[in-house]
């Protein structure tokens, strides 16, 4: 099958980028496989790869300028390569046959708002948010699809809410992992726990992510000296700490935090660590969460697009709401029963290896015969 992948990058950092990233290295095992992107770092003799140039910055600039050039090179591509499939991820294009939603644009703006008519006029008419509101309308109103893989059932539940496509032109397929490399591994643990100077017998929390605000770094803070016993945080991610510390500070917890910023290898981190703590206010399916549970972690997570079909609760993890008090009884169930906390991470592993990326591949090779059959 003649594949042609459209994402503006490629690499193994990322949500989107490493998602596209997995499929491209697997498909082209089989397959010939095309990219077409802004920045790719994969190196792979079997992939055939199209760069194009866009600005770096501005972000928006970045991102409206892509989307004119990649629809109109995509067509130019597609005449010379006659592709079998064409997959965009998020609405990259006016011209794809597959569309993955990693999240809806819509759906994000209206439950991260503040629910108030004149505060969010203002928000819509922020470039970036404005630009992604209406071509995510225009892909999806006007039907510039075949097929839209959708990553959790609460993408799916938006995009039909809203944008009143039908329901059967939507699949979804939730993101994947890599089982190999997120997994329980006593040498990593022993390493980070060395590093930051934690015994054996602390029980370790990980928060994993990039924007503290939205995935709810504060609630965890506030819910710390509500945790009995010898508890540490881990906050790993790409964000300003100082507000965090001075909350710590105010709390008197903060030589109960341990900041970390980012990290190249978290897998170790999550290795060293005994429970995941996400306490976020939306999400379309985070990567994060599929890593701690891949890593034998139990999850303490809101009930939020991905989490809903990832966690269940009381098997591997616990449902929490954004408050500080029903986090720390959470945490206290499993910091405080050794038993549970063991069986919950052999069930969290268990869970992970229904996620594979290779499984991921397999159902969206389905999809992609079902949309060149037609």
């Amino acid at each position: 099958m003649k594949i042609c992948i459209v994402s503006r990058c490629v690499d193994k950092k990322g949500g989107i980028s490493r998602y596209n990233a997995e499929l491209a290295e697997r498909f082209c095992l089989n397959n010939e496989v095309h990219l077409l992107t802004y920045k790719c770092e994969l190196v792979n003799p079997y992939l055939n790869i199209h760069r194009y140039r866009i600005p770096e910055k501005p972000y928006f600039l970045q991102i409206s300028t892509s989307f004119f050039k990649v629809s109109k090179l995509i067509k130019e591509l597609d005449i010379k390569f006659n592709f079998d499939v064409i997959h965009s991820s998020e609405c990259e294009s006016t011209y794809q046959d597959v569309i993955t939603a990693h999240s809806c644009v819509r759906g994000a703006f209206e439950k991260l708002g503040p629910n108030n008519p004149f505060v969010d006029f203002l928000r819509s008419l922020r470039p970036f948010t404005a630009f992604g509101l209406i071509v995510e309308k225009f892909i999806y109103t006007k039907h510039k699809y075949k097929k839209v893989i959708a990553v959790s059932e609460g993408v799916k539940r938006e995009i039909i809410s809203y944008y009143k496509i039908p329901e059967e032109d939507i699949v979804v397929i939730p993101n994947g992992v890599d089982i190999e490399k997120f997994k329980p591994n006593s040498r990593s643990r022993k390493k980070i726990r060395e590093r930051y100077g934690l015994n054996g017998d602390e029980i370790v929390l990980i928060f994993s992510g990039h924007e503290f605000r939205r995935k709810g770094l504060k609630y965890i803070i506030e819910a710390l000296p509500m945790i009995e016993g010898d508890v540490k945080l881990l906050v790993v991610g790409r964000d300003d700490p100082t507000p965090y510390k001075k909350l710590a500070s105010k709390f008197k917890v903060l030589d109960k935090v341990i900041f970390a910023g980012f990290v190249p290898q978290v897998n170790e981190y999550y290795a060293a660590s005994d429970i995941f703590v996400f306490p976020t206010a939306y999400e379309a399916y985070s990567l994060a969460t599929l890593e701690a549970v891949a890593s034998g972690l139990p999850i303490i997570a809101t009930k939020v697009n991905g989490t809903e079909d990832l966690i269940k609760n009381g098997y591997n993890g616990f449902f929490i709401k954004a408050d500080p008090t029903d986090i720390a009884e959470k945490i206290n169930i499993l910091a405080e029963d050794k038993r549970l906390r063991v069986q919950m991470s052999k069930n969290a592993r268990k869970t992970a290896k229904k996620h594979s990326w290779d499984e991921v591949v397999k159902q969206t090779l389905r999809v992609y015969e079902e949309v060149s059959n037609r």
